[in-house]
């Protein structure tokens, strides 16, 4: 699973907020993605006081070792 975490940090005490996107488009533009973080700053969707800070695209892999219920 691949997933593209924006991370927003808050200015006053350096508090943590992240939004999850679940299978991001391959080839990020981190110049559209910078313009879409402040979008959902300006469209109140981070907190106040909130900043974009960083972007990671993080993937994991899940092995079943055992599904008794399937």
């Amino acid at each position: 699973m691949k997933r593209l975490t924006l991370v927003f940090r808050n200015q006053e005490d350096g508090k943590a907020f992240r939004v999850n996107v679940q299978n991001p488009v391959e080839n990020i533009d981190t110049a559209a993605l910078q313009t879409d973080a402040q979008v959902l700053i300006d469209n109140g969707l981070v907190p106040e006081g909130y900043v974009f800070d960083e972007a990671r695209v993080l993937e994991s892999n899940t092995n079943i070792l055992i599904d008794i219920l399937k």
